[in-house]
């Protein structure tokens, strides 16, 4: 008799933490529309400003937020004409208000597609960085699909908790995504997403992880961590003991299964001499802000190239 079929793993809850966000989101746009519809009493003034409120807040936010890391940060390789910053800061707008305000608070139970390309040896799971939720790769998951790579995302809560404690829902998500596809899994973790993957693994040693790939992860903090709130910002702050004792429990071949790939002009993650993780494999990219290395077609090839890499050694260890 053949073997039963794994069970399918059960639907992804919607995030309360975002869903609230969005709740928000709509309530100042109800105020914002009542206060400019009474002093302007103009029907395309008001649709105007209740569109345009939220991205030029974001927008605004994130020129401060470059500008911090050019000040905190100012090495050869972030600096670009202004013109150049201009369009890092530009693309870094749009993908950042597209997941974050958009697809986060709205899409965070979203199913992912399925694999329509080749078959591959090897799943991706899929993890996401602070303050965001699973949506954040809905687009990213859509090119795994088409590549021909099964994969899973999931949230990470409590949104402001310790990083120690999402290792357990990392594991059974990673087991699951195994026993659903019979496949090893490599991990994919966008910021603290990274951090994560490495926490678990030193709880969970025995996971059937081939590889981790990091993007724009904080593997020795960030400045960026004073300005926010939570156990694990302190936990990603620069010289943080929790880091330390992360990377003092690492052996040489558990870093030589991690590939770290961050951006010289990242607007969260600085200096960005944090995310050099030695023993690891580090791929530098510059002209992409943070959250655009979930989205920009050049991030997304260096882990499809790191995919494809893991693949044939596992082809040729077979």
């Amino acid at each position: 008799m053949s073997a039963l079929p794994p069970a399918a793993s059960p639907p992804p809850r919607a995030s309360r933490a975002h869903l609230a966000y969005g709740g928000l989101e709509i309530g100042l746009s109800m105020i914002v529309a009542t206060a400019t519809w009474a002093a302007w009493h103009s029907p395309w003034t008001t649709l105007l400003w209740t569109v345009l409120w939220l991205p030029v807040a974001h927008a605004s936010g994130l020129a401060a937020g470059f500008v911090m890391a050019s000040h905190d940060d100012p090495t050869p390789e972030r600096r670009t004409a202004a013109g150049t910053q201009m369009a890092v800061w530009a693309y870094e707008c749009l993908a950042s208000i597209l997941l974050l305000d958009l697809c986060q608070p709205w899409r965070s139970a979203a199913a992912l597609p399925s694999p329509r390309g080749p078959a591959r040896p090897v799943a991706v799971l899929l993890l996401h960085g602070y303050g965001c939720n699973r949506a954040f790769w809905l687009g990213f998951s859509h090119h795994l699909a088409e590549a021909g790579y099964p994969c899973d995302a999931i949230n990470l809560g409590p949104m402001f908790g310790d990083i120690d404690d999402y290792a357990a829902n990392i594991a059974h998500a990673t087991r699951t995504l195994a026993e659903r596809t019979r496949l090893p899994v490599v991990i994919v973790g966008h910021s603290m997403g990274g951090i994560a993957a490495r926490a678990c693994l030193r709880q969970y040693p025995t996971l059937p992880v081939a590889h981790t790939i990091t993007l724009g992860s904080p593997h020795f903090g960030t400045l960026h961590a004073r300005h926010g709130i939570g156990t694990n910002a302190r936990q990603m702050s620069v010289g943080s003991a929790w880091l330390a004792a992360l990377a003092r429990h690492e052996t040489s071949a558990e870093r030589a299964r991690i590939t770290s790939i961050y951006t010289y002009h990242d607007n969260v993650v600085y200096p960005v001499s944090t995310s050099v993780l030695p023993g690891a494999h580090n791929i530098a990219l510059d002209r992409l802000g943070h959250v655009s290395l979930g989205t920009h077609p050049r991030s997304r090839a260096r882990v499809l190239e790191t995919l494809e890499r893991v693949a044939q050694g596992l082809r040729h260890s077979a």
